[in-house]
């Protein structure tokens, strides 16, 4: 009979030509739990997903409570379903003024696909902008969005009408005009290797949006929901986006995604 490990080999799709390969059978709070019954730590929280650990007792409860009433019933935005008004109210109550409709999705990718396609309706415009090094997401739009020739050589032609600039660079903020729909930058750039910018750029590039009437877009799908000490990013630096983007964290384990505007 043919082991887990040569299955997975064999059926499921991997990302790299050397998996690591350990088999885990169960999680809790911040460790993980293979085969032989050895803990490991997990340092990456899911790829910044398990904000409250594994299996958290609270989400737990929510999770099963929620599947013995009903999963799935119809396409977010038809149906009145309490989970998500009450969940779309709440990031309301938390969120500044104009930050108070929601439209959830299943990923921070698809977050971003959302936020690109409202900016261009609501500006009838069609370039975007976005900074190096970026993150943003592996789907074909946000793909184009993102910062690093690695992740997308394989994969053009991708979307056209995508500038970018470099984060935290004041002097390129000229390149933001009457003929950007929105600008989509990390609060803290996470696959950079954590860059933070400053509270100067950020009111300058608020500014640039407001000056131009471009979108500020605001992805905070790694640093979001209290990473930075405050529960969002932005917070630290005066400034409110245009439209946020929020995933991993929201779910506490499960896939979901928003943007918010």
């Amino acid at each position: 009979m043919l082991t887990q490990r040569q299955l997975f080999l064999q059926h499921n799709a991997q990302t790299t030509l050397e998996p690591l390969l350990l088999e885990f059978v169960k999680a809790s709070g911040m460790y993980l739990y293979d085969t032989e019954g050895k803990k490991y730590i997990d340092l990456i929280a899911g790829i910044g997903v398990s904000n409250v650990g594994h299996c958290h007792p609270a989400v737990v409860k929510a999770v099963k409570e929620q599947a013995e009433k009903y999963m799935h019933i119809m396409v977010y935005g038809e149906f009145v379903q309490s989970p998500q008004v009450d969940f779309a109210k709440g990031l309301a109550d938390v969120l500044p003024t104009g930050l108070d409709c929601t439209y959830l999705v299943n990923s921070g990718a698809e977050a971003v696909e959302g936020a690109m396609k409202l900016a261009k309706r609501y500006t009838h415009r069609s370039e975007v902008i976005a900074c190096y090094n970026s993150y943003h997401g592996s789907t074909q739009g946000a793909l184009s969005l993102m910062g690093n020739e690695e992740f997308k050589k394989a994969y053009r032609p991708l979307l056209p009408g995508i500038k970018f600039i470099n984060f935290g660079t004041l002097a390129d903020l000229d390149l933001i005009t009457d003929k950007t729909a929105a600008v989509f930058l990390e609060t803290v750039q996470g696959e950079a290797g954590i860059r933070v910018a400053y509270k100067a750029y950020f009111k300058a590039l608020r500014a640039k949006c407001n000056e131009t009437g471009t979108l500020l877009v605001l992805d905070e799908i790694q640093c979001g929901f209290g990473r930075t000490g405050k529960l969002f990013g932005f917070e630290h630096y005066d400034v409110v986006p245009d439209i946020l983007l929020l995933a991993k964290g929201i779910g506490g384990g499960m896939p979901i995604g928003a943007f918010v505007s």
